[in-house]
């Protein structure tokens, strides 16, 4: 058996549409390339809508499946699903860095631990290229492997540090933030910004805090 067959190369083009758990509040442009993955992972989740694409172990592979990440037919155990849902969560958390602009080291010795379960390599090509695949025989791990693999060309990219997420109350949507200053904070100013300053305008007005 050829260790090829278990290589994963995230390779996403910018005609490619994952499934989220709805539409981005902001209408803005999806993220480049396979970070298009990454974000539309995050957002599999609308805590506002009440719905999670990742919610059981079965909507959880049927994603993954659809996604390119999961072979067809193979199913989640309970610790799969609970360590998919993680890596989800992880990266929620890291983007809520991004744009508050600050580093935080438990963010990301979170996510690191929610990726270290896959098996990344580099692969040499004759041609003298050099990408990471992963080599990993179970399923799940090839699958975070892909996410992983994402992660890592965006960071070699320049592009990890603009995906980031709503701090709006019951939001965390995923959002790219295409600005010049790539200072951007809600997903949506008519939404989540505009709420925010009137939860704000209200705290300053003890009359309205009854």
């Amino acid at each position: 058996m050829r260790i090829g067959r278990y290589h994963i190369k995230m390779s996403v083009s910018n005609d490619v549409v994952f499934a989220t758990a709805g539409r981005d509040p902001g209408s803005r442009a999806p993220a480049p390339g396979s970070l298009r993955l990454i974000q539309a992972l995050v957002n599999t989740l609308s805590v506002e809508a009440e719905r999670d694409l990742l919610g059981t172990a079965a909507e959880a592979a049927g994603w993954l499946q659809a996604a390119g990440l999961l072979p067809a037919g193979s199913p989640l155990t309970s610790a799969e699903h609970r360590a998919v849902v993680e890596v989800r969560e992880a990266i929620r958390q890291v983007l809520a860095t991004h744009t508050a602009g600050r580093e935080d080291a438990a963010a990301a010795r979170r996510l690191t631990w929610a990726l270290a379960c896959c098996r990344l390599t580099p692969a040499i090509d004759p041609a003298g290229g050099v990408r990471l695949v992963s080599a990993d025989h179970e399923p799940v791990a090839r699958a975070i492997g892909g996410v992983a693999i994402a992660i890592a060309e965006a960071g070699a990219a320049g592009t990890w540090a603009r995906l980031k997420s709503c701090p709006g109350h019951l939001c965390g949507w995923a959002f790219y933030d295409r600005s010049a200053s790539a200072r951007a904070r809600w997903c949506s100013m008519q939404l989540c910004g505009a709420r925010s300053k009137m939860r704000t305008y209200r705290d300053r007005q003890p009359s309205l805090r009854r």
